[in-house]
């Protein structure tokens, strides 16, 4: 909205953008993959052209018990060892450590063994938005003895071994440090903005503070480029499409590269990028283990697997595909040891072969499919054995015909031609190294396009696909400094960002400042040094951006009137905090930004007048449409504006206690809307108005509860809206003092409802706050009883079961007291609810590693199979979503747990809809998750998609 940044602009724009190597020696690349890690370097002293200077770093690991040595590659794992699974003299190491940790090859050897121990796919957790990314979670599902990581901190290993590998090189040569040397890090092009700052946070957790971050497609390509940097015309012919298909451990990830005339010369530019799919050879694996796992039992009945057991297998049958797939051998025994005693009778073994092996790979990654132009939306889950919310179409062959259709237009407008079929294919990745994989996928895009010609798509030499990033991103390097080819990532797209008229300027179209120009290069800053801007600070306010595909004149700097040309792009909505006091003020503010790499545009707010810099970020990739508006309806202004004018004049010291009572009514009949109907856009209005009057609590008991009662409801479920974080936090500051009125009952009652309505808005200290808060009262030692009233005891449970950021054993001391309070003489509805939700195998907010361990639940659901109840209907839906299947083996129940619940259901009657979650996975519907929130969500907020 306008109001948030005024002023007029003259502007400095500086196209090129140098690496400053003052007294640096080495350009560094780093490929931090999903499975394995490689490092490449330049030294800027050495002779010769500029191919021969880039070399491999055979990085020094653990390869072998007590072994050191050199591999070409880092693989991405991390052991964690216990007090006795492995003998210290194994694990000496030539640096110091702060721990015992340690990662690469014998990591990745030796936790094969004991995957409790055992990091792994921290890369594709990085990018997982569903978990808690800075928690301690991996290795998922590992007991209390485990000293977990979180997914930053694995990578930070990484990162911090390939750096203490390359100075332990160096002597003390501080100087030549990797920390003192221009460092490229990869990073797949279809991260989100949240992944990519998490790595860069990673490489500081190591120490390394200063890191290019660039795409591995890109990286790929100017690989290729090093051996081709002075014949590439002979491979590539202006106007021709080159597809850069990279299937990793982890991640797939496409790019469209063309090669056009540019002001008379030639020049490789790309025109697309993919999506983000988390897919790769993890999913391989999984697949081949399911293979392996029917018959683990010697033909006899499906091998039902421990956690342990299963990452163990999918291990083994990851080792076997790599050595089938690269000719080694034909077939590979897969055996799983017993424990202890029944070391020899548990064991299972399986015979996995390459007809077997190919079968999976083709057929069910890398299928041929037919054309289609829309990515339908698949109806089922993929695989999630270990978490990862994996693509659920798993063909990559359908994705990469969907991308090239998807940039059908794109292709049109850059080179001029119908169809996106690509000319040539450079393939990438780990998972695509085999050549009966590379040759399905060409047939496969002939299949799609119904092309004849056999020799289509061209490809273009990739030798070593598990080092070519990490050269890739060294060659970029010399680029940065005017030594090599530059593949032109210009934007497609023009961008604008919102700005107020003058205050004199009432007349006349509202403006917007051009900041990317088409065709500008990815990797460019742009500077306004000469500018009269302010921003509005401590009070929320919205930095709106446009794009136009159509306008080709603007240059940066310019200022433009938002006409129909422009498509409006999803905004940020944000509080800049300023001061100590919160005081609203505007200061004047230098505009910088930066077209990154990655694709992104970065904008810094500096004030001018102190040393304060803020950042605001905005993901542009894949963002041509316009904003998506998940409101069903919404009001005019006025109306808006005289629904907050009822709730002042009802919480006014002067009013009459009959306006507060009819509030609720008055403000429905103004929209016409049932209270439950009331859209996000009205309630969150009103939010804002009951907030400024906080103060009014303190009036009597009559107005605190209704402003509890309305406050809770408007701002439920605590998110949803860009504004949320700052009015949870306005909220958040009168949690300490408690409710005013405290000595009255409906109060109480109301101040319990209100922080269970928007406890999805609390961070989890807070979540945490409130339990410890309550700990006193409502688990009391033992002998002791809870020392509050029945109604309010019912809604407090109500309020910590719907905090989903709890810590889990938080979770587990909750559950045990509450199951221990529950009976057949007190079996409230909503006791039964709570535990649901403290056992639930599916959250609604909260992230996948705050689930309650399953053996712990099925023991709750145990007690409540045991028990006989009067209405058995919420010990139904109670155990329905605590014994839900997922397809996450670290969250699903033990299968004959679920069996035996099953019987149980059947044996009391229990309608057929609870039984279905649990012999199938299935999503929640929203009716049902209205159920487990405990009442509607307001409309416009979707919860999952």
């Amino acid at each position: 909205p306008e109001g948030e940044l005024r002023g007029r602009f003259r502007i400095h724009f500086e196209k090129e953008v140098h690496l400053d190597l003052h007294d640096k020696r080495y350009i560094i690349g780093i490929d931090l993959g999903t499975t394995n890690s490689a490092v490449s370097y330049v030294d800027l002293e050495a002779e010769g052209n500029k191919g021969s200077r880039i070399q491999i770093f055979r990085v020094p690991q653990l390869t072998g018990s007590g072994e050191f040595s050199t591999l070409p590659v880092l693989p991405s794992f991390l052991y964690i060892p216990g007090e006795y699974d492995i003998a210290e003299e194994a694990i000496t190491i030539p640096w110091k450590n702060p721990d015992d940790n340690f990662v690469g090859a014998f990591a990745r050897e030796h936790g094969s063994r004991v995957p409790a121990r055992l990091v792994s796919s921290a890369k594709s957790w990085l990018c997982h938005a569903g978990a808690d990314r800075r928690a301690k979670m991996l290795p998922r599902g590992a007991g209390e003895e485990v000293a977990k990581v979180s997914p930053v901190q694995a990578t930070a290993y990484y990162l911090d071994h390939i750096k203490k590998a390359w100075n332990n090189t160096k002597g003390e040569e501080a100087d030549l440090y990797l920390e003192n040397q221009a460092v490229t890090l990869t990073a797949p092009a279809s991260f989100d903005e949240v992944a990519r700052d998490l790595t860069l946070e990673a490489a500081a957790m190591a120490g390394l503070d200063n890191v290019t971050l660039l795409e591995e497609p890109l990286a790929a390509f100017y690989s290729w480029l090093i051996g081709h940097e002075k014949e590439w015309n002979r491979y590539v012919e202006p106007g021709e499409l080159i597809l850069v298909c990279d299937v990793g451990g982890g991640t797939t990830d496409f790019t469209l590269i063309t090669l056009r005339e540019v002001e008379g010369s030639p020049r490789f530019e790309r025109i697309a990028v993919g999506d983000h799919l988390i897919l790769g050879g993890d999913n391989i694996d999984l697949a081949l283990a399911r293979r392996v796992e029917t018959r683990l039992s010697g033909g006899k009945r499906k091998a039902s697997l421990s956690e342990n057991r299963w990452k163990a297998l999918t291990h083994q049958c990851r080792g076997a595909k790599e050595s089938i797939l690269d000719g080694e051998v034909e077939s590979k025994k897969i055996t799983l040891m017993g424990k202890g005693k029944k070391l020899i009778a548990e064991t299972l073994s399986a015979e996995l072969g390459r007809e077997e092996v190919t079968e999976t790979v083709l057929e069910g990654f890398f299928p041929l499919v037919e054309a289609s132009r829309e990515k339908a939306r698949p109806e089922r889950k993929g695989i999630t054995e270990f978490g990862l919310p994996y693509e659920p179409e798993p063909a990559v062959t359908r994705h990469i015909g969907w991308f090239l259709e998807h940039h059908r237009e794109n292709v049109k407008q850059m080179i001029g031609r119908d169809s996106p079929a690509p000319d040539l294919i450079l393939f990438n990745g780990g998972s695509l190294k085999a050549g009966i994989v590379q040759e399905r996928i060409r047939v496969a895009i002939r299949h799609w396009f119904q092309l004849d010609d056999p020799a289509v798509p061209r490809v273009l030499e990739n030798p070593d696909p598990d080092l070519s990033v990490a050269l890739g991103a060294a060659y970029y390097g010399l680029v940065k400094i005017g030594q090599g080819v530059r593949v032109g990532s210009g934007s497609p797209r023009s961008y604008y960002l919102g700005v107020a008229r003058e205050a004199d300027d009432t007349q006349g179209p509202r403006q917007a400042i051009c900041l990317v120009e088409r065709g500008l290069d990815e990797g460019s800053r742009i500077e306004l040094p000469d500018k009269e801007f302010e921003v509005l600070t401590n009070q929320p306010v919205g930095f709106d951006l446009f794009s136009s595909s159509y306008r080709s004149g603007d240059r940066c700097g310019d200022l433009v009137a938002v006409d129909e040309t422009m498509t409006p792009l999803p905004p940020i909505r944000t509080v800049i905090q300023f001061g100590k006091k919160g005081v609203q003020s505007a200061i004047p503010v230098r505009i910088e930004a930066e077209y990154t790499e990655m694709g992104t545009l970065a904008i810094w707010c500096r004030s001018t007048v102190t040393d304060h810099r803020w950042r605001l970020q905005f993901q542009l990739r894949d963002a041509a449409g316009p904003a998506e508006i998940t409101e069903e309806e919404v009001f005019d202004e006025s109306v808006v504006a005289e629904a907050c004018e009822l709730i002042r004049n009802a919480f006014s010291p002067a009013s009459e206690p009959k306006l507060l009572d009819s509030l609720v009514r008055e403000i429905a009949d103004l929209v016409d809307r049932p209270k439950e109907k009331w859209p996000l856009g009205l309630i969150r209005k009103m939010a804002d108005q009951l907030l400024e009057l906080i103060e009014a609590r303190s009036q009597q008991h009559r107005e605190e509860s209704r402003w509890l009662n309305l406050t809770g409801f408007c701002l439920r479920p605590g998110f949803g809206d860009g504004f949320d974080p700052h009015r949870v936090k306005q909220l958040w500051k009168i949690y300490k003092a408690g409710p005013i009125h405290a000595n009255n009952a409906q109060v109480r009652t109301e101040w319990w409802i209100m922080w269970r309505r928007i406890a999805g808005g609390l961070k989890p200290g807070q979540q945490r706050q409130f339990i410890q808060d309550l700990s006193a009262a409502m688990i009391p030692k033992k002998g002791g009883k809870p020392k509050v009233p029945h109604q309010e005891e019912l809604e407090i449970w109500m309020a910590v079961a719907n905090m989903e950021r709890l810590l889990v054993k938080d979770k587990i001391t909750w559950g045990r007291q509450l199951l221990s309070e529950i009976g057949p003489k007190k079996s409230k509805p909503q006791f039964f609810w709570s535990l649901s939700r403290l056992g639930a195998r599916e959250l609604l907010y909260g992230p996948v590693d705050r689930v309650a361990p399953p053996h712990e639940v099925a023991g709750w659901i145990g007690s409540l199979m045991e028990t006989e109840w009067r209405n058995l209907k919420p010990v139904w839906n109670a155990v329905s979503q605590m014994a839900r299947k997922t397809g996450d083996r670290v969250r699903d129940l033990d299968p004959e747990q679920v069996n035996r619940v099953l019987e149980w259901m059947a044996a009391t009657d229990c309608p057929e809809p609870l039984k279905e979650p649990l012999i199938r996975v299935v999503p929640i519907r929203k009716q049902e998750e209205n159920t487990i929130f405990g009442e509607s969500l307001p409309t416009g907020i979707k919860i999952r998609t």
